[in-house]
């Protein structure tokens, strides 16, 4: 009997999902947008519920499309965005909306912690830094903000595990959530340090069991095969994260392998063995061999999703008509800001619309717009966006190259803005490395379909990633571009040193 896999990647605008045979061939996808709420400036929150609703949409999409049998689909694999703090009771409800990867709230929480375990020792066990970006932070502010939702919480999960949670009615968290979690998880180790969570005032029971990502976390209960329609006792693995999977249906699996994944934030990632660490940048487990292998991350704060915030601020109307007419807002600004040259004619923009993670860590950083004139028209305004996006992942790659981090040429790149043509070249160019660019690649759901292959036995290792890449188009950086963005690039620098005294003292004029 043929088998099938399915994987589900819960996002950060949305989930979507693939339905798999062996070989790699799709039979059905979907993608469903939900929610993103920001009470406040810094905030950002996701309703729990929200995404079980649109897994059930997906999975029931998936399935109708494919006219598969869903006994016939031998596992499953959810990734999605992290770190988050979802806290749930003992029938896994959600307590509240969670705080998401962009949240900064947690500023006070950092600096109690640095009271404690000071920078260089949350580094030494996490490989990650003291941020309010970290799954930890954010569950001490809710200790501290929310005391009594804290103590009914039974457990505190990341949106993978939840969903995992929700199918199996099993609370696990994966190596690589964990990894996200931060601060006292032993990342060499891979285990929960409870003389610090003990340390912190925390509870370390609040957390979960740790597990590899294609560990089978359980299988599909009744209750759950009725909601969603796939088949009870279905093998569910742990999951992972978003980006993770991404780089994973990339087909990167062994050490030096790098995938950029260019979606609501920007996230290269480059495979490794040794574990020595870069500082500033961010470190998980890896989806593949979860034992063995890490990823080093550059992880910023936007990149596609400063189109998105174009679109849905200034161009919404326009969007809805365009969509009405089969048309797509982006290939709009693709086209316009094809017309404008490299360096946008002297606009810059500084894509920390909500605070900058890697290698920055600095929540209070906001976006600025610099050299805008009377001669700029929309065009030139996307393609800043395009290039400052593009800026803060070079920033990071720059310490990469720093650190002689290996990595193999060409990169693979997948996911939101990369469906640019225009956005793919300005990435090689500015990066100064050549892209593979996969058209029908299926990113983070694929890698989740791998995940869940591996897992249920019908892979023997996680290298069939490679067997399902088709490259449609390589791009080569252009050393005349280049050399142009390297001039625009120092003053991108620049302008953040000038300005980021100034972020701290607006941030306290905001909260008065």
């Amino acid at each position: 009997m043929v088998k099938y896999l399915v994987g589900c990647d819960i996002g950060t605008s949305g989930a979507k999902a693939v339905l798999a045979d062996v070989e790699g061939r799709i039979y059905g996808s979907c993608y469903v947008e939900y929610p993103l709420y920001s009470p406040r400036a810094g905030w950002f929150e996701h309703d729990p519920n929200d995404y079980w609703e649109v897994f059930k949409k997906n999975i029931g999409a998936v399935l109708k499309q494919s006219g598969i049998n869903p006994k016939e689909i031998a596992g499953v694999s959810v990734s999605a965005c992290s770190p988050c703090c979802i806290l749930v009771d003992r029938e896994g409800n959600a307590l509240k909306r969670s705080p998401i990867w962009m949240d900064r709230r947690a500023k006070e929480e950092c600096e109690f912690v640095r009271n404690i375990y000071d920078d260089d020792w949350i580094f030494q066990v996490s490989a990650n830094p003291l941020d309010p970006h970290s799954g930890a932070i954010k569950l001490l502010w809710e200790k501290n903000n929310n005391p009594e939702l804290y103590k009914k919480a039974y457990k505190m999960l990341n949106p993978a595990n939840f969903i995992t949670m929700k199918l199996t009615g099993e609370f696990v968290t994966d190596y690589s959530n964990a990894s996200l979690i931060g601060i006292f998880f032993d990342i060499v180790k891979r285990e929960w340090r409870t003389d610090m969570i003990e340390r912190l005032g925390m509870d370390a029971d609040k957390l979960t069991r740790l597990v590899p990502c294609h560990e089978i976390a359980g299988e599909v209960t009744k209750k759950a095969g009725a909601e969603c329609g796939l088949a009870p006792g279905t093998l569910v693995m742990a999951g992972t994260v978003d980006c993770n999977a991404a780089w994973l249906g990339n087909g990167s699996t062994r050490p030096g392998d790098a995938s950029l994944v260019m979606g609501t934030a920007g996230a290269l990632g480059v495979v490794h063995k040794e574990p020595r660490f870069t500082r500033n940048l961010t470190t998980i487990i890896h989806t593949a061999d979860s034992e063995t292998l890490y990823t080093t991350l550059a992880g910023t704060s936007t990149c596609g999703g400063l189109l998105r915030y174009l679109r849905d601020t200034f161009t919404e109307k326009e969007s809805e008509l365009l969509k009405a007419e089969g048309k797509d807002i982006y290939d709009a600004f693709s086209e316009e800001a094809s017309t404008v040259p490299a360096g946008a004619d002297g606009l810059i923009v500084l894509p920390y619309f909500s605070g900058e993670r890697t290698p920055l860590w600095n929540p209070d950083a906001r976006g600025m717009v610099f050299g805008l004139s009377f001669s700029h028209r929309r065009g030139h305004w996307v393609r800043a966006m395009m290039e400052g996006g593009i800026y803060a992942v070079y920033h990071c790659l720059r310490i990469m190259q720093e650190n002689r981090l290996p990595i193999s040429n060409p990169i693979m790149v997948s996911e939101g803005g990369s469906k640019s043509e225009l956005w793919r070249q300005i990435a090689s160019d500015i990066l100064n490395v050549d892209l593979d660019y996969m058209r029908d690649a299926k990113g983070a759901p694929m890698g989740n379909v791998i995940n869940a292959g591996v897992g249920a036995g019908i892979f023997g290792s996680f290298d069939v990633a490679k067997t399902f890449i088709r490259v449609d188009q390589t791009h080569h950086s252009d050393p005349g571009r280049h050399g142009v963005y390297e001039t625009y690039y120092a003053l991108y620098r620049k302008l953040y040193e000038d300005v980021k005294n100034n972020y701290e003292i607006l941030s306290r004029i905001k909260n008065g």
